[in-house]
This record gives structure tokens, sequence and C-alpha cells, in this order.
């Protein structure tokens, strides 16, 4: 089951974004603390966290499903009030390598709660083993419901029967008591596939179109090889005028 951790929070007066850039500038995390009042509405209290005692919960932790003694005072340090959360939404500055913001969440202890849980396979399939299969990861976490003191913070998943062509849904899922999968229940979490075949691609042949010798036609007006002057052979010789022998 998730453990839970104490923290202690601040309430934060300031809300726009000069305010938060002092906040991160004091070594502190801003962030917010969602609960339900007496009559159910949803509340939202702003508040800052220190960013070293924060990033310790979270290197300790083996799933963001953490569950979380809140402690809440006042810019004083006075105690307000306590309370059991989850802590649901930690956003992280896309570049730099620190937190930016988190959202915690109130919950009863005897409230149904239902979250993502990350799933992480043990063994090593047959048809890995054996047969040079691919072991496939087809969902990474499980949507439960379960009671805060039952959440998971993993779920192990025994994979060494499977061989390649063979799956393990979430209806076989084994659950700690009292938790229940809300993914569809033909869904394959684990898969083993056969080795892919590397296709070897062969040259085309180069086919060959037949050699054609053209044969160049001899001219009939053309002279005769040897013959003199540019006239046909048998051309005969131009009249001589009268009167003249």
């Amino acid at each position: 089951m998730a453990k839970t951790v104490s923290l202690q929070v601040s309430q934060r007066a300031g809300i726009g974004r000069t305010a938060l850039k002092a906040v991160r500038k004091a070594g502190r995390v801003p962030g917010v603390l969602y609960g339900k009042t007496k009559d159910k509405t949803v509340r939202s209290r702003p508040i800052d966290i220190d960013s070293r005692k924060l990033a310790s919960v979270l290197q300790s932790s083996t799933s963001e499903n953490v569950l979380v003694d809140v402690e809440v005072t006042d810019p004083s340090g006075a105690k307000v009030d306590q309370h059991l959360a989850l802590l649901l939404d930690v956003q992280h500055h896309p570049i730099k390598d620190y937190i930016i913001h988190i959202d915690l969440h109130e919950i009863d202890q005897d409230e149904i709660l239902h979250a993502e849980v990350p799933v992480t396979s043990v063994g090593e399939p047959v048809g890995v083993k054996t047969g040079g299969g691919l072991l496939e990861t087809m969902l990474r976490t499980i949507r439960v419901a379960c009671l805060p003191r039952n959440l998971p913070e993993l779920i192990s998943v025994d994979v060494s029967h499977l061989a390649i062509g063979h799956s393990v849904h979430v209806r076989e899922l084994v659950l700690p008591e009292g938790v229940t999968a809300s993914n569809p229940p033909e869904l394959p979490v684990f898969s083993v596939f056969a080795p892919k075949e590397e296709v070897v691609e062969t040259p085309a042949t180069e086919v060959k179109q037949p050699e054609v010798i053209m044969e160049k036609k001899v001219d009939e007006a053309a002279p005769a090889p040897g013959a003199k002057g540019g006239g046909k052979a048998d051309a005969k010789p131009a009249a001589k005028p009268e009167g003249k022998k």
C-alpha cells in the first residue's frame, strides 16, 4: 500500500505572478490544497511548501500516488488544521530540473478514491528465454478503486509463464485486498510477441533488351561505287544541236 508521509505547508496570501516568483525565490514551491466544505462544495486554498522537503518526499516514493498527512500553518508558523491528502499533480519546469507547482486533494479515510497505479513485470517470460520473443508493456498504469489505506504504490505482475503470443490481461491481475481495477478486463497489460524476421532485400535483376542492328538502306539514286560523275550510270549523252557536225 502507499505509504503516508507528513508534510507541513503554509497558507499562501499572494496569488499573482509576482507573488509566485517571490515564493520560488524563497526556496518554496507554490501549490493548491483542494478539499470539500461541509455543504460538499469544492474549496481551494493557495499554499507553499519547502522545496527540499517536497523533493525528499518524492524521491523516497516509487509512485506519484503519495498519501500526505498535511499540517497547514499560517505565515507565522501557527498550526491552522490538519488533513489527509493525496498528491495528484506535480508540475516540473520544462527545461530546468525543479518543481514549479503541486496539487494536493483532501480525502476521507472512509471514502473510495480512484487513482492510477504503475505496473511492473517480474520474471523473464518463457517465450523470451527459449523462443527469442519480445516482451511488450501494453499498459504502464492501472486505474484502481479502493480506500486510501489500501492504495498500492506499485502493482507487480508475474510474466514468467508467458509464451510467444500470450498475454496477461487486466482480469488476470492479482490485486491487493480491497483493490479493484477500473480498466476494461479484456485489455492486455503485458504481451510476448514473436521476434521480427529481418527482411533482406535482393537487388532486382537487370533485364537486358536484345540489341537491334539497324541496316542502312542504300539509296537507289546514289552512284555505284567506282562510277565517275554524279549522274546515273545508264544516262544518255545530251543531243547535239542541229546544223553542227
